[in-house]
């Protein structure tokens, strides 16, 4: 079968850029499927899926788009209707993979269905914006190639043309390259960072060793965001989550946080937890310049120039313990959670920075006092990264699943 790329751009704009990848894709023995998402001008050429369909998709006319003139009213329209049909060509597997270039207007039109579009898919974006905001707001959590073009998209010249030249290669070959075989072994869905380490890798090999496949997200934002999303539309085994710093974050207004429903699919779709509340001892920030000036009196710890580290207080830990718990309440499958008494952290242990049992301890109280009856906390006196901790880990994951 002859696979289908969705190539994305702004006609009126980007038009000699369009016909360019377009040439190259389909010169590669690959089907081409134009679709316009400009608004004011002429299209330089013609589109497969033109701006109009784009727009009465988004639930307004073109042409009151035209003639409202104004950027910020037509950029979230012509976003919700991409969204819409490129979703639906997915799902009927009329496209198997989607190549978009824009500036700012068009980078953020497309960003939408970019981040919607499922794990696996190829999908790029060559973008004059990327070197400049960062890649997440065009990326999310999902596995998005961002291209920065280097010169502005305003034509074709020596420059872009082998800036584009690259993107249509990096495409064919993602399209074209032969399907993937994998053992159907159970898969473990982990939660990690590098404070909990030694204790993940070690839950790692052993489930490794009991036959299942372990797919790890570190939580620093993003990993969480594609944690859930993962867990809610995959066949998962179980989840063994090891760090709850990213609802600490989203809580205390650190730069980690994964939003306001992390600690949620798994619960939702019934699968079976266990979780232990590692990292539950700091917010995350980036340099020492990132930390708020109500937290610069805290404990603070510089874990490298792009990572610093802020200790959390009994007060954040009642809240945090309350909120994890009220998340853990609401799961429809078994939960099971573990502590461990002498650290939450590789930072947390005795004699570390961050060392602080009486913050611990108001976390430990907040988060079993709020926690249901039906889900057992289970208390061992050993730092979550001794690898005794990691097999009571394991085996409480096995009791669970059987």
């Amino acid at each position: 079968m002859t696979k289908t790329l969705a190539l994305v751009g702004t006609l009126d704009t980007k038009g000699d850029e369009i016909a360019f990848l377009r040439d190259l894709v389909a010169a590669a023995g690959l089907q081409v499927m134009v679709i316009d998402i400009g608004v004011l001008g002429r299209p330089a050429l013609k589109a497969d899926v033109s701006n109009r369909r784009v727009a009465r998709r988004g639930g307004v006319g073109l042409d009151e788009l035209k003639s409202r003139g104004e950027e910020d009213f037509a950029q979230p329209v012509m976003a919700a209707g991409l969204k819409k049909i490129v979703l639906g060509l997915v799902a009927s597997g009329r496209i198997h993979g989607l190549l978009a270039i824009g500036g700012g207007q068009g980078s953020t039109m497309v960003a939408p269905t970019l981040k919607a579009l499922p794990l696996g898919l190829p999908k790029l974006l060559v973008s004059t914006k990327a070197s400049q905001a960062g890649i997440r707001p065009f990326v999310g959590s999902k596995d998005v190639l961002v291209l920065p073009s280097v010169a502005d998209l305003a034509g074709i010249n020596r420059l872009t043309r082998q800036v584009l030249k690259n993107a249509a290669g990096a495409m064919v070959g993602m399209l074209l390259a032969p399907p993937l075989t994998h053992e159907d072994k159970p898969l473990v869905v982990m939660s990690m960072n590098g404070t909990i380490t030694d204790c993940g890798l070690a839950v790692k090999v052993m489930l490794q060793n009991a036959g299942y496949e372990v797919l790890v997200f570190h939580s620093i934002g993003t990993g969480g965001e594609a944690l859930e999303h993962f867990v809610a539309a995959s066949d998962v085994a179980g989840v063994i989550e090891l760090a709850v710093n990213e609802i600490g974050n989203e809580l205390l207004g650190g730069l980690a946080s994964a939003g306001p429903h992390r600690l949620e699919a798994a619960g939702a779709k019934g699968t079976p937890q266990v979780v232990v509340p590692g990292s539950a001892d700091f917010i995350n920030f980036l340099g020492p310049e990132t930390v708020p000036g109500r937290l610069r009196r805290r404990r603070i710890h510089p874990h490298n120039p792009q990572a610093t580290i802020v200790r959390t207080n009994q007060r954040d830990n009642r809240l945090l313990g309350r909120t994890l718990a009220q998340k853990l309440n609401r799961s429809q499958g078994p939960v099971t959670v573990l502590w461990p008494a002498r650290g939450l952290s590789s930072v947390g242990r005795p004699e570390k920075p961050f060392f602080d049992p009486e913050a611990d301890q108001a976390l430990l109280r907040s988060l079993k006092r709020h926690l249901e009856p039906r889900i057992p906390v289970h208390e061992f006196d050993l730092d979550i990264n001794d690898r005794a901790f990691a097999r009571k880990i394991f085996e409480a994951f096995r009791r669970m699943v059987g």
